[in-house]
């Protein structure tokens, strides 16, 4: 992504218009699974337009395909940066952070979504799979004893070898 893009100042209407024909010919390498291509030309959608947080979550998601899961988050952090309310971003995030282990970071995210859509089943799923590995973890957590480290060299008895 172009360093200007982030810095400049009204988006013309003709890079709205590129930027908008760049991100449909994306989705229809995303729909053939060609993700890689796909994000080279969400790329570009952004560096013609960087205000637009549909072209950060479809990258995200592509780079969620692609197991890119820190370019995957922070796109979709970038989304929901730009755009607050745009649940599909937190549900992009919510999958990197799992992806990535953070699973209190994908839980808040999940939350998020499930309040928007109650009826969204998937993000009722997702968020209920992801709170048990959360009571897991702290459950694991909770149990587990402190190992104390023993040099093994100490636990010879030198007195009973001599005997």
């Amino acid at each position: 992504m172009s360093s200007n893009a982030e810095i400049t100042g009204p988006v013309s209407q003709e890079d709205i218009e590129a930027a908008e024909k760049l991100k449909n010919e994306a989705n229809e390498f995303f729909k053939k699974q060609n993700y890689n291509r796909a994000i080279e030309l969400y790329t570009k959608a952004i560096e013609k337009n960087s205000k637009n947080a549909v072209f950060f979550a479809n990258r995200s998601i592509a780079n969620l395909r692609l197991e890119n899961f820190g370019y995957a988050l922070s796109d979709a952090s970038k989304a929901i940066e730009l755009d607050r309310a745009y649940t599909k971003a937190y549900y992009r995030r919510a999958a990197a952070h799992m992806s990535l282990g953070k699973y209190k970071l994908a839980l808040k995210d999940f939350e998020y979504v499930t309040k928007v859509r109650p009826n969204d089943q998937d993000a009722k799923l997702k968020f209920s799979e992801c709170n048990k590995i959360v009571k897991k973890i702290a459950f694991e957590k909770a149990i587990s004893v402190d190992k104390k480290e023993v040099n093994i060299a100490d636990s010879i008895n030198l007195d009973a070898m001599s005997k």
